[in-house]
């Protein structure tokens, strides 16, 4: 049985944020923030001011290096995502709790043209698009008495504290020494699988990275936690009734997979048994750089590294009469 933790290691470096494109997404955030209070500070002197908190994946250090697509025009494009919160808080009687659809607009406005594209007007929030394709979705939040609701624009108001889960997720990953990796694998594989197949529509990277905290396996490597972590998920998803993901935080017990149509949930439970299935037949192959093709082709593509054109076996005895040799003694000088 090949072992493919190196591989996975490697995997995961390739994937995860490294630090100067943190700092650029974090300089992008700075920009957009300093335009919104100036918009409001000339525009709405007299409102509430505007407060701002970062959340989602950058707060949980999951975020992933997006494969780079091309636009139409031939262009490179990154589509990193940045969550940031726009907060209003109640302060006094003078404060005016506007209608969801005002607090929209008003982002709207502010962040129009910041970047030379239109900004977008989604359900949830305002999502501002850069030009090398990354965006920063500025979902708004009104706070009262302690109490944090999100404007939605179908649902109306919704109570919801995005900072609840990323603290849920970063206290559970103290016990959980291989989590971050797992989710990230996940979202590069829920990357790599949509971008070859633009009909999937597989879930989010937050609904992802509830079914892997949820059901982790702890292991002795990666590859081994990942595929244990995928078999658990599969294996939770399929009981009787069991097609759910509760949302862990404010809103309590939401079915977040509620709305799921039947097409998307099959898709999915489909895909996921591909992965599982593919895990599974790496991890029964001898042979390195087989094991990792069927990765590689099937469920991560080439961001995953090919192992060595060794058998295990071959591996191990090799180990072994290394790890004997240097156990020998030398004998004394002059013997």
């Amino acid at each position: 049985m090949a072992v493919l933790n190196k591989e996975y290691n490697k995997f995961d470096k390739e994937i995860k944020l490294n630090d100067s494109r943190k700092e650029s997404l974090k300089k992008s955030r700075k920009e957009l923030r300093k335009k919104i209070k100036k918009w409001f500070k000339e525009n709405k002197p007299n409102e509430i001011k505007p407060k701002f908190g970062s959340q989602g994946s950058f707060e949980m250090n999951t975020t992933v290096n997006p494969i780079v697509v091309k636009d139409d025009e031939g262009n490179s494009l990154k589509k990193y995502d940045l969550d940031d919160g726009v907060y209003f808080i109640y302060k006094n009687e003078e404060d005016t709790k506007q209608s969801i659809n005002t607090w929209h607009d008003w982002i709207f406005k502010a962040t129009e043209n910041h970047t030379g594209k239109d900004s977008i007007r989604k359900t949830t929030c305002v999502r501002v698009v850069f030009a090398n394709g990354h965006h920063i979705d500025l979902p708004i939040y009104y706070k009262e008495d302690g109490v944090i609701e999100l404007a939605h624009k179908s649902k109306g108001w919704l109570e919801s504290d995005p900072k609840e889960f990323y603290e849920w997720f970063n206290d559970k990953k103290k016990t959980r020494s291989r989590l971050e990796a797992i989710v990230r694998c996940l979202k590069a594989w829920k990357n790599f699988r949509e971008t070859n197949n633009t009909n999937l529509n597989l879930p989010s990277g937050f609904e992802l990275t509830i079914l892997a905290t949820n059901n982790y396996v702890e292991a002795d490597n990666l590859d081994e936690a990942f595929r244990e972590t995928v078999k658990a998920i599969d294996a939770e998803l399929n009981r009787y009734n069991g097609f759910k993901c509760y949302r862990p935080t404010t809103p309590s017990n939401e079915d977040v997979f509620e709305n799921y149509s039947e097409t998307r949930k099959s898709n999915f439970l489909n895909t996921l048994r591909s992965l599982k299935n593919d895990c599974i037949k790496a991890s029964e192959e001898s042979n390195f750089k087989i094991a990792s093709e069927i990765l590689r082709n099937n469920q991560f593509g080439i961001r995953f590294p090919l192992g060595e054109d060794k058998d295990e076996k071959f591996k191990s005895n090799s180990l072994k009469k290394s790890l004997g040799a240097a156990m020998v003694k030398p004998k004394p000088y002059g013997y």
